[in-house]
């Protein structure tokens, strides 16, 4: 089966080709801005069925111009890809409905993070299941996608792994916290993507607040109305938090401060 990167190719190149992974600073292929700051991710998608293949490599790149998404069939067809300069800052891995303790599949998983060194895995699967995901985090995948989850937040989760975060489901810190995976010792321990510590004790009583709501939860103007506060004034108080964890998004904040004490 041949690949079919190029449908993520901007039009007008020789041939009708460019690189898989070219960086086009001015948008995506579909001419697309790229958010203002924000980095640009290349990104591979595995995925041997072409219907969700084509579908959900277009939908990331229409969602954010940011994105480059590659596409690749096959195994061999990955490892092409990973091997060219430039390399994906991410790969995604479709497992199509088939179970990760499946022995074919963790065998692709095996080899396929076996190639990529330190460039990170996503795994994308059918339902969400928290063994499941436990059992593909220890085996050293960066981040967990079910199918329940929507387009903006696939976005989210990918440009947050490509930057070097790890995205885990809000439905599954409950669990983590009970059984947690190698890096993240229990007792709230927790060290962030960046190597630093959540420092305990170094937010302001008014943040602690917006935490333990953010522990629950609930959205910004939830917060806003139950500790009568501007819905603005959440966002600044969620951003000084984020910053002081050394936390990517507001699940890594809960995660890296679950256990510690409120006060």
């Amino acid at each position: 089966m041949q690949s079919d990167r190029r449908v993520l190719e901007p039009p007008g190149t020789p041939g009708g080709r460019a690189p898989a992974m070219a960086n086009h600073a001015e948008g995506s292929a579909y001419g697309l801005p790229v958010r203002p700051g924000a980095r640009s991710i290349r990104a591979l998608l595995l995925d041997g069925t072409p219907l969700t293949r084509e579908s959900l490599s277009m939908s990331l790149s229409l969602c954010d111009g940011g994105l480059h998404v590659a596409t690749a069939a096959t195994e061999a067809e990955a490892e092409a890809v990973i091997g060219a300069a430039p390399p994906p800052d991410v790969v995604l891995c479709n497992l199509s409905g088939t179970a990760p303790d499946d022995p074919e599949i963790r065998g692709l998983l095996e080899r396929l993070l076996g190639r990529l060194g330190a460039i990170p895995l996503i795994v994308l699967a059918e339902y969400e299941d928290t063994a499941d995901a436990l059992a593909l985090f220890r085996l050293g995948a960066r981040g967990y996608i079910a199918t329940n989850l929507g387009l903006s937040v696939v976005v989210e989760a990918v440009r947050l792994v490509g930057n070097g975060g790890t995205f885990i489901p809000p439905a599954f810190l409950g669990r983590l916290m009970q059984d947690p995976l190698p890096g993240f010792p229990p007792g709230g321990g927790a060290v962030a993507p960046s190597g630093h510590e959540a420092p305990p004790g170094d937010l302001t009583p008014r943040q602690i607040a917006v935490l333990s709501c953010l522990r629950e939860g609930k959205a910004n103007k939830i917060i806003a109305h139950e500790l009568g506060m501007r819905e603005s004034t959440v966002k600044v108080h969620v951003r000084n938090i984020l910053r002081k964890l050394g936390a990517t998004n507001r699940t890594q904040a809960v995660y890296l401060t679950f256990n510690r004490p409120s006060g």
